[in-house]
């Protein structure tokens, strides 16, 4: 079983179950689908194919001779409903999903660990089936189908992910684990990529759950999913939480030549300030109430150098002056998220110090008024000695968003 961060099997009830009857089971949404049989604690009313056997909260499937399906017969309205399933254990083949009655697929398929989100939308349909390839050997931990079209239609709150890779955790930070980084309805994202293995399109609002797909492929856990779902509990009702997904592993701020500098020039300079603003753009125009509330930066490992606290502060400062003017959102508060304080980089310390300076409340002559500086945890390096373990990544995700609610942005 699955149990959500913090909970323990005789803690307080997730939501779906009653306090005092059951303890909690793995953290799935409300949907079509009644909480038991979404879980697969009861498999009543699935129909499993060949391969397919019920065991204790899951599904598991073994080799078949062919493609095999479960499949659960749920009135599903016209509009935009989102199939979610997790795939746990898969060494080979793949899992889909599909709606029937009529035929609509999801329009991807891995056998990759994590909670995946397959969108569909259009008219009615009378059932769903997840399907298990020829040599598909995996666990589906469970199933729900989750009616999106009011959601959707909400105005949202627009945070922008943006910096290299320890906001965008494409090959590190990994592995993702579902019990953990898991997709709460009102917590959406916009992809900075076409990513075929996730079934996700650039700017196309998406599940927020990881791996985040920012402008390249992640297979990682990025702080920007466990900041979405705990700024949502304090979220107003009637509104979402949307991740703009703009960081990129490697990427400078300081120089000419730097991807982040507004004013950059010659072959890299600019080339993700310019796609950041414009996409920022985009999103706010879609819904007249959509707000852009803050920026979210994790980089400056690529910076790094003897002159970085007197090179760094300054383009700061004017990245995040120009994209507030840009926004025409003079007081968007930036929240910036540390470095590792174990990277054994001769800069590190000047860098650490570096950015905590540039906090509103830090006293020193280079803070900026609505820049927030979240440290990060120590005990969360990885071994490639620069990048955090997921955790890491989870807890520095939730402390941001606490500082956010904390300094009363919401």
């Amino acid at each position: 079983m699955r149990f959500a961060p913090g909970l323990s099997p005789m803690a307080a009830p997730v939501r779906g179950r009653a306090a005092g009857l059951t303890p909690p089971g793995r953290v799935v949404p409300q949907g079509l689908i009644p909480q038991p049989q979404a879980r697969l604690d009861d498999v009543t009313g699935w129909t499993l194919g060949d391969g397919w056997s019920p065991v204790p909260g899951a599904l598991t499937k073994g080799t078949s001779g062919s493609n095999s399906h479960v499949i659960y017969e749920v009135a599903i309205p016209a509009g935009d409903v989102w199939l979610a399933y997790t795939v746990t254990g898969a060494t080979a083949g793949n899992a889909s999903a599909h709606l029937l009655g009529p035929y609509q697929t999801g329009g991807f398929s891995n056998k990759v660990t994590a909670q995946h989100v397959a969108r569909f939308s259009g008219g009615a349909h009378a059932r769903l089936r997840v399907t298990g390839s020829t040599t598909f050997n995996g666990t589906i931990e469970d199933i729900q189908a989750v009616d999106m079209t009011a959601l959707l239609a909400q105005p949202t709150d627009i945070y922008i992910a943006a910096g290299q890779s320890l906001m965008a955790a494409e090959s590190k930070s990994t592995p993702v684990d579902p019990a953990k980084d898991y997709w709460v309805p009102r917590c959406l994202y916009l992809p900075g990529a076409d990513v075929g293995t996730y079934g996700v399109k650039q700017d196309v609002p998406a599940a927020c759950t990881a791996p985040l797909q920012m402008t390249q492929i992640s297979q990682g856990v990025s702080p920007a999913q466990a900041f979405a779902r705990e700024i949502e509990k304090s979220t107003a009702a009637g509104r979402t939480v949307t991740i703009l997904a703009c960081a990129k592993g490697g990427t400078r701020l300081v120089g000419a030549d730097a991807h982040w500098n507004p004013s950059g020039t010659g072959a890299t300079g600019g080339t993700l300030y310019a796609p950041m603003r414009d996409r920022a753009l985009a999103a706010l125009a879609a819904n007249p109430g959509n707000r852009v509330k803050a920026l979210l930066w994790a980089q400056g490992e690529s910076d790094r150098s003897s002159a970085i606290d007197t090179v760094y502060p300054p383009a700061f400062a004017g990245m995040l002056g120009q994209l507030r003017s840009d926004l025409g959102a003079p007081d968007m508060p930036a929240v910036i998220l540390g470095p590792m304080p174990e990277d054994t980089s001769v800069h590190q310390t000047r860098f650490l110090q570096t950015q905590a300076a540039l906090d509103q409340d830090s006293g020193d002559a280079t803070a900026l008024p609505g820049v927030h500086y979240v440290a990060r945890e120590s005990g969360y390096m990885s071994p490639d000695g620069t990048h955090p373990e997921p955790e890491g990544n989870r807890i520095v995700g939730r402390a941001a968003a606490r500082r956010f609610v904390a300094e009363g942005y919401l």
